[in-house]
């Protein structure tokens, strides 16, 4: 697998600027992915007008376990000629977790809270360092990842859009130590016909009985406006 890459100035400030780790130091000359722009550098947010609230539908399942569904709401609101100013609450009671205000965004914040919410997760779950999982996510993105044209359906009415795919953790050598993570595969939808540039953003392991491995499938997806 290639070096690590940066993800490029506009991600390190919006990373920066919310307290979270998916931005690796910039360096001068690297090339951007095609899955680094349409993920974190495309202005997601251009089509939210003025102050606006974004509602998401969380939803988790897992072999032999109760399933969670809970809500995701970015309180987006205007910030003059430089962008917007975003909040959020994502999920509720024990689940949910305390993320900073980010300002200047003109990416969707919500990929890089999905993201960290999901490092969190296989760290309490699995053990290992959250660096890791996240420094397998950049660079599955660089290097990795694939890019396609995809219809889907929001609000009752097809819509076009990107999906982006990854499998950071095939291949790893270290995926041994963290049983099902080798299948782990990501999946996120963009599209310019949504609020907010992004439809969905999910997850999927792939249950294994001979190795104990449960299946687990997480999703956020956005909701339709409430009127």
């Amino acid at each position: 697998m290639a070096a690590e890459r940066p993800l490029g100035r506009l991600l390190t400030a919006l990373a920066l600027s919310a307290g979270l780790l998916f931005a690796p130091p910039l360096v001068a000359g690297d090339e951007i992915s095609e899955a680094e722009q349409v993920v974190f550098m495309q202005p997601h947010l251009d089509n939210v007008a003025g102050d606006r609230d974004l509602h998401y539908a969380f939803h988790r399942e897992e072999t032999e376990q109760p399933a969670l569904d809970d809500t995701v709401t970015l309180f987006v609101r205007a910030d003059g000629e430089r962008g917007r100013v975003v909040t959020a609450e994502f999920l509720h009671g024990e689940h949910a977790l305390t993320l900073p205000e980010v300002t200047h965004a003109t990416a969707n914040p919500v990929v890089l809270y999905f993201l960290e919410r999901d490092v969190r997760d296989m760290h309490r779950r699995l053990g290992g360092k959250e660096h890791y999982f996240r420094k397998r996510i950049r660079m599955a993105l660089a290097n990795e990842a694939t890019v396609e044209a995809v219809r889907f359906e929001y609000d009752g009415q097809t819509r076009s859009g990107t999906r982006v795919t990854v499998q950071p953790y095939a291949g790893d050598p270290n995926v041994h130590r963290f049983q099902g993570l080798d299948n782990k595969r990501y999946e996120f939808t963009f599209s310019d016909d949504v609020p907010g540039g992004i439809f969905e953003l999910g997850t999927v392991v792939t249950g294994d009985k001979t190795r104990k491995v449960p299946e687990i499938r997480e999703a956020l997806t956005l909701s339709p406006d409430k009127g």
